[in-house]
């Protein structure tokens, strides 16, 4: 390819074009107007037919050269779409043809024509192709028409009469060729980098970044006087202090595979145009509201100066703090999207959503008018986004909040997922996603700054580090799941917490929901100071249809050797070890008690005797004695004065339970067995 001769190419003829007019009427002008520019396989080549006069009905066909250009699509002026009160256009194209047929039929009243001053009636886009014949040159010619030099049906030839052509040059084609990064990246300067076996040189167009396992490294200032494209899941740094100057366009490719990734540590400058797509599912069936189960997507926009346009023909809402409500964005398409905005969109079909702007985002960025100022349990919850065409970590390194709370909260489909920047752990958010934060409780307005040194080429999402005391439970049920995480830390406090802590937010109805109860609201992340004799933490679970249900522990290994963590269903009256095994089923229906479970903490109680095997504590009006070794006995209970309240056999090797339906205060509980004799004291509330 680098040794192909660069050649002109004026590959669009006009070959016919047929008016039925009034007898009165002149001739029409029909132009094609195209400024020649330099295109390479895969461009997209739109050009204009432009017509000048008075028309009743008329035909054209367009002869290309195929192994030069492929039509792809027609676009129509507004009157004349199909459907229109006017204009009834007919599209003709086979595939092999060489040949496109457009026809338009005028249906105004009594027969009169419509009179047009050089209008744009229909715009061809056709798509370049390789031409690997080498030099080629076709020019716009005319050609003579008669019904034996016509292969598609046109209308008798009294009807027919020949416009004037006015083409406007042609197509100046460039044979240089394309340059791939291989999957595994490396430095821009380094040939090795690259497929063809050098580094972008004269010989090359367009700089595909194709590396998907590690990124293309630009750590010297450069210059590319074409076009540069990263293809979906490639990856491309400007290392800090680095300058990059591209004088054509450069486009960021999305697909069902993955979206490219940019992170620009330096300063970039595009000379053409600058487009980034991103690839969603869609199933939206076009009408309101039966949107129950439709598929949303929260997403920003990677640029500054892009529109709403980019959304065109999808649903787009943003969210109204004050009111705790979706609000649809609306016409016109000129309106701008706002840059650490986050945005709703729902397709009707798997499509790429391509952002055009001026520049892409970089810098470090100030996301502002954070407000707290609604009721319920969105009040302070605010949509924003990871405007850069990058990952961006979720972490006080590189985020500093202002009156907002340390949980992001990300939309996976069917629930929401809950991540804190005070984590060990880092979390990626991945490029052009929406996330909620909240403004704290007790502010009415909050602020974020980040960091452009959070961005990241990341190769995973959430990356954990040896985090401790932290226990994980994911249930799964109906194809769904969601996820509770109860931690200890010393930093954090009993009741919620805005800096250790995570909201409960619901997922659809049909989801199966796992949190953690307490006084003030229901959480994903509860983080408690400590482990107490008295750590037993309620768990909700809501079923969304009947099912059976899984829930599995994770992070048991992340405590102190020899915790021993127990899952309590209230419903069944079950007990299970999760140490020994982390995996418990069940079954649940619509409309179970909100508090299915409990989770018990290694208890310490007050003992006396031979043992610290056997821990004795309460949770509300429960005593709960756990017996970890081969023992028979009675668990006897008291009051103060030393009144038996009740007693029950001993249950060796589990959690042994006892209801109480006394009044609130302090009880004695004395396990008297075989083998050992334990008395501890309780407070039952």
């Amino acid at each position: 390819m680098k040794d192909k001769i660069k050649f002109l190419v004026g590959a669009i003829t006009i070959l016919l074009f047929a008016v039925a007019f009034t007898s009165t009427t002149a001739q029409p002008v029909v132009t094609m107007v195209y400024t020649p520019a330099n295109h390479i396989p895969g461009d997209v080549i739109s050009v204009p037919i432009k017509v000048t006069g008075t028309i009743q009905s008329y035909t054209f066909l367009l002869k290309y050269d195929r192994t030069v250009l492929t039509a792809t699509s027609a676009s129509f002026d507004p009157i004349m779409t199909p459907g229109a009160t006017n204009f009834l256009p007919n599209f003709k194209y086979v595939v092999g043809d060489t040949v496109l047929k457009l026809t338009f039929l005028w249906q105004g009243a009594n027969n009169v024509g419509i009179t047009l001053s050089n209008e744009t009636v229909v715009t061809v886009n056709f798509t370049y192709l390789e031409n690997n014949a080498g030099t080629t040159n076709l020019n716009f010619y005319k050609v003579n028409t008669n019904a034996a030099g016509t292969r598609l049906q046109i209308p008798p030839l009294a009807w027919i009469l020949t416009g004037t052509y006015n083409p406007s040059g042609g197509y100046s084609v460039s044979g240089l060729q394309n340059i791939t990064s291989v999957t595994a990246g490396g430095d821009w300067a380094t040939a090795a980098t690259w497929n063809l076996g050098h580094i972008p040189d004269a010989t090359n167009y367009r700089v595909i970044v194709n590396s998907t396992a590690s990124p293309v490294t630009i750590s010297a200032n450069t210059t590319w006087p074409y076009h540069l494209q990263i293809n979906a899941g490639g990856k491309l740094t400007l290392n800090p202090g680095k300058s990059l100057g591209i004088s054509g366009n450069m486009n960021i490719k999305s697909s069902a595979t993955g979206t490219g990734s940019f992170v620009d540590f330096g300063t970039t400058t595009v000379g053409g145009t600058t487009t980034v797509e991103r690839y969603t599912t869609g199933n939206w069936n076009g009408t309101w509201p039966s949107l129950s189960s439709t598929i949303w997507h929260y997403i920003a926009s990677p640029v500054s100066g892009g529109t709403i346009n980019s959304y065109l023909g999808s649903l787009l809402n943003h969210w109204d703090e004050p009111t705790s409500l979706w609000v649809a964005e609306t016409l016109p398409v000129t309106n701008p999207l706002i840059v650490n905005k986050g945005y709703s969109t729902a397709t009707t079909t798997n499509k790429v959503i391509t952002f055009t702007g001026e520049i892409l985002n970089t810098g470090d960025q100030t996301i502002g008018g954070l407000t707290r100022t609604g009721t319920g349990g969105f009040s302070g919850a605010n949509l924003v986004g990871n405007c850069y065409p990058s990952d961006f970590t979720w972490n006080d390194a590189y985020v500093t909040r202002t009156n907002v709370d340390a949980a992001a909260y990300f939309w996976n489909g069917t629930t929401y997922v809950s991540y804190l920047s005070t984590d060990a752990s880092f979390f990626k958010i991945p490029a052009e996603q929406g996330y909620f934060v909240f403004v704290s409780s007790g502010f009415t307005s909050g602020s974020m700054y980040l960091s452009n040194g959070g961005r990241d080429n990341a190769s995973s999402a959430y990356l954990k580090t040896s985090a401790t005391n932290q226990l994980s439970l994911k249930v799964n049920g109906n194809s769904m799941e969601d996820e509770t995480s109860i931690r200890f830390n010393s930093s954090a406090t009993e009741g919620f917490d805005g800096e250790y802590d995570a909201l409960k937010l619901w997922g659809v109805i049909e989801c199966p929901q796992v949190y953690s109860i307490t006084p003030e609201t229901n959480l994903s992340i509860n983080s408690l100071t400590s482990v107490t004799s008295q750590t037993v933490i309620p768990v909700g679970f809501r079923a969304g249809v009947a099912d059976t249900y899984t829930i599995t522990a994770s992070g048991l290994e992340t405590f102190t050797p020899g915790t021993q963590i127990f899952l309590e269903d209230l419903v069944t009256s079950q007990v299970q070890n999760l140490n020994t095994n982390p995996v418990y089923s069940f079954s649940a229906v619509a409309g179970n008690p909100s508090q299915r479970f409990n989770l018990h903490f290694s208890p310490v109680g007050i003992a006396e005797g031979k043992t610290s095997d056997i821990k004795i504590y309460a949770a509300s009006h429960v005593v709960y004695v756990n017996i970890q070794t081969e023992m028979s006995g009675t668990i006897t209970i008291y009051d103060l004065l030393g009144k038996e309240i009740t007693h029950q056999p001993i249950q060796s090797n589990g959690l042994n339970k006892v209801n109480l339906n006394v009044q609130t205060g302090y009880y004695l509980v004395r396990v008297l067995g075989d083998n050992a004799t334990v008395t501890g004291k309780v407070f039952i509330q």
